[in-house]
């Protein structure tokens, strides 16, 4: 990733730090810890909230952008085998809590369950570990059935106090920044192998639940 980063942006950090923070999974916590690598950087290294700045900046373009896009282009994939497949393993287990979340929320008030939406919404984007970011977040948001203005706002304020962890541990132990980023890179590394490994194995219980659903009503057809 270095030498692709070094190829296109030469020693500007900022746009790197930008353009990281943009990506699914790297997003705002990959886009820090990257602007600040002395080591990668030099004396273009960003300092830390610099680096937490931007990396917010690029990482919030996201969010109304998907905000607006998502719906529509979710629905449209479901009608699709091919694409619905593609879709249950990148979006499957939001859109399975979000469902969740909306049937306890039903014996609830309007407003009570619109500030429960926001609050998981809210603890979902701030916590800052692979696969909570701004892109899972926004779809989340979008399929609780949020507005377009309370996803921004939430998205966003979530967005901004994850990195406010990630910036001040990176301040508090600068020596460890690098550290810091090999850890996450890690971190996406483990996340999509056990996300691949859940999805064939839920694959895998599907199809034998198939067959031996197939199996107890033959007989019965007999």
């Amino acid at each position: 990733m270095g030498e692709i980063l070094t190829a296109i942006f030469g020693s500007n950090s900022i746009l790197a730090t930008i353009f990281v923070s943009l990506l699914p999974l790297l997003e705002l916590k990959g886009g820090i810890t990257l602007g600040i690598d002395t080591e990668f950087w030099g004396d273009s290294a960003l300092n830390v909230w610099q680096s937490f700045g931007w990396a917010l900046f690029g990482s919030c373009l996201v969010v109304p952008v998907l905000a607006l896009v998502f719906r529509p282009i979710y629905n449209w994939l479901k009608t699709k085998k091919f694409f619905k497949a593609i879709l249950d393993f990148i979006v499957g287990d939001v859109a399975k809590r979000s469902d969740k979340m909306k049937e306890e929320n039903q014996t609830k008030s309007s407003i009570r369950a619109f500030w429960l939406k926001m609050l998981a919404v809210f603890l979902f984007v701030a916590f800052p570990a692979p696969g909570t970011g701004v892109w899972t977040g926004t779809c989340f948001a979008v399929l609780l059935g949020l507005s377009f203005w309370a996803i921004c706002a939430v998205v966003v304020v979530g967005n901004t106090v994850c990195g406010l962890i990630i910036a001040s541990l990176c301040q508090v132990f600068p020596q460890f920044s690098r550290l810091f980023l090999i850890i996450f890179l890690a971190l996406i590394a483990v996340y999509i192998v056990y996300r691949l490994i859940m999805h064939f194995v839920k694959k895998r219980r599907a199809q034998v639940a198939t067959v031996e659903q197939y199996q107890t009503d033959a007989p019965e057809a007999n």
